[in-house]
């Protein structure tokens, strides 16, 4: 499995606030599933397990050096 950094914009908080959410999963669209009620419509919008909709802005692999 591997650990993905998942950058979210939600309408509920205000002006620019950028949420960091981190999971682990086989790859990036499982992660994303695990914050969402449901896939993302075209435009990009989605509905947040716990409530609230907004945006995915990014999708990125986390690379620890911890060996």
């Amino acid at each position: 499995m591997t650990e993905y950094e998942i950058r979210t914009k939600r309408d509920d908080m205000p002006g620019g606030y950028v949420g960091k959410v981190y999971k682990w999963a086989h790859d990036e669209k499982a992660a994303t599933l695990l914050l969402l009620k449901k896939k993302p419509d075209p435009s990009g919008r989605c509905v947040f397990k716990r409530g609230g909709t907004g945006q995915i802005l990014s999708v990125t692999e986390v690379k620890n050096n911890h060996k």
